[in-house]
Order: structure tokens, then C-alpha cells, then sequence
């Protein structure tokens, strides 16, 4: 079943599993920029494995209300989570309440969507744990090293103006130079010590050429020298930045999603 819902800002499709198959496990997906109104392969692919999935944009983004940026990111995130804690809600398609079944939220996010989850998961309590693919851990790191070129974050905003204005809706400049420089409130750096208790999965593909693995490895390493022990690390090797990442590790992320609560 597909249901289209709504909490604060954030509006979105829940994919709900048949009740023989529901593993009890939800999950909150954090999309990066740009980006789709939804990742089809992570919607009814992981409720048909009994996941029970939140694509909800980000506020400001889409049809969501509010404004888009980094702190109004979070707090998306955050409005999931407790939207999927509530367990039920209307579906605005049939006006009609619906009621799900989960005793644990993951949150999972790719690139921009990735480093929104690690803060996320460090701000909320209702998060069981959080997967982050090829994820912006070190957004004032991007291009550090001269000799490995990536993705210039300091041009996103005038690209998204230019191009997505109406999809992201009044994203502030100087909000955005906070972010990419080190300075914003939601780095996923300022929670390190939060989220070194909670179980985390990074996953990276070593042919990343927008965001380079070194990034996440440099973030493992620091959670490691924190004391975190429920963080792994996947290096994925000849895989790039996005959607080929999901698809070649699927195995790997669903499995340690259904052992993690076992």
C-alpha cells in the first residue's frame, strides 16, 4: 500500500508492507540535491522485504511547505521520525486514517541526504540508527585537496537559484556559505560524541568523483578515536556517487538492517 501523508512542513509517500511480511523496521529517506520527489528503488522494493518507508521532502522542497535549507533539512528529518512514531495518520489521497506497525526507525541518506541523516540521528532519540550513503560528512573539506578535484559546493547555490528556485524554496545564501565552511549548527561533525553510541552504517564507493570516500574514512576514523563501536564502514570498489551505490550493496545494507535488530 502507498499512502500520500503529511506532518508539519513535510509531505510525502508511505509505502506500507503487507502485514505477513512487516519486519516492524521503518525508514526515514533523505534524498540529496538535486533531486526527484522520490527514489522508486526505495519505496515499494524495501516495503515488499517488510520495511515500512517515509519518502517525505524536505521543507521547502517540492510540494513540502516552508524553507529549504540545512537546519529546515534536520528538521524534516526529525518531523519523519515522529511521524512514523506515531504509527498513524490520514492518507490524503483517500481521506482515510491508516495504522502501521514498527518498533524501530533507521534513517537513511544519500550524499547531501547523508550527512542530513548523521545529524539527524545525533539530535533524536527516536532514531534506532541511520545508513549514510556516499554521504557529505566534511562539507568544508569539499576540494581541500587540490590534487583530487570534486564537487564545488560553493556553486550549488547559484545552480539551485537558477535552476530549481521553485524547488527549493527560498534557501538562504548566507545559510548556505555557514554550511559549507564548518560554521552551521547542523554539521555532522558538531555530533560526533552523539551519535558514536548509535549503530551507523557509511558506505562510500571509491570512484565517488562528487564526493570523495576519503571524506567518509576521515569521519569512521574520528568516530572510531571517540570510542564509537557500533559504526561500520563500506568501501565500495569500481562505484561512483549515487543510485549505482544503493543497487551494488543492496544486500549488504538490507542484511544489516533486518541483523540489527535481530
Amino acid at each position: 500500500m502507498i499512502a500520500y501523508v503529511r506532518n508539519g512542513d513535510i509531505l510525502g509517500e508511505l509505502y506500507l508492507p503487507d502485514t505477513t511480511l512487516n519486519n516492524k523496521i521503518g525508514i526515514v529517506w533523505l534524498p540529496g540535491l538535486p533531486n526527484k520527489p522520490i527514489a522508486p528503488e526505495m519505496g515499494k522494493p524495501l516495503s515488499d522485504l517488510g520495511f515500512t518507508v517515509l519518502q517525505a521532502r524536505y521543507p521547502g522542497n517540492w510540494q513540502s511547505y516552508g524553507d529549504f535549507g540545512p537546519d529546515s533539512s534536520v528538521k524534516g528529518a526529525l518531523m519523519g521520525l515522529e511521524l512514523l512514531a506515531k504509527g498513524n495518520t490520514l492518507d490524503l489521497n483517500t481521506e482515510k486514517e491508516i495504522y502501521w506497525d514498527i518498533d524501530h526507525i533507521i534513517l537513511i541518506g544519500n550524499s547531501y541526504g547523508g550527512g542530513i541523516a548523521v545529524s539527524a540521528l545525533g539530535s533524536s532519540s527516536l532514531a534506532s540508527g541511520a545508513i549514510a550513503f556516499c554521504p557529505l560528512l566534511e562539507p568544508s573539506q569539499q576540494n581541500a585537496d587540490h590534487l583530487v578535484q570534486e564537487d564545488d559546493l560553493s556553486t550549488l547555490y547559484q545552480y539551485l537559484k537558477r535552476c530549481h528556485e521553485n524547488v527549493y524554496r527560498n534557501l538562504d545564501e548566507n545559510e548556505w556559505r555557514d554550511y559549507i565552511e564548518g560554521r552551521h549548527s547542523v554539521d555532522p561533525s558538531r555530533f560526533l560524541t552523539k551519535v558514536k553510541e548509535r549503530p551507523l552504517l557509511l558506505i562510500h564507493g571509491n570512484e565517488d568523483r562528487s564526493i570523495r570516500s576519503y571524506h567518509t574514512e576521515n569521519f569512521y576514523n574520528k568516530l572510531k578515536e571517540n570510542g564509537a563501536k557500533q559504526v561500520e564502514i563500506l568501501i565500495k570498489e569500481s562505484v561512483g556517487h549515487g543510485k549505482d551505490l544503493r543497487i551494488s550493496t543492496w544486500n549488504n545494507w538490507t542484511k544489516w538492517l533486518t541483523d540489527l535488530f535481530s
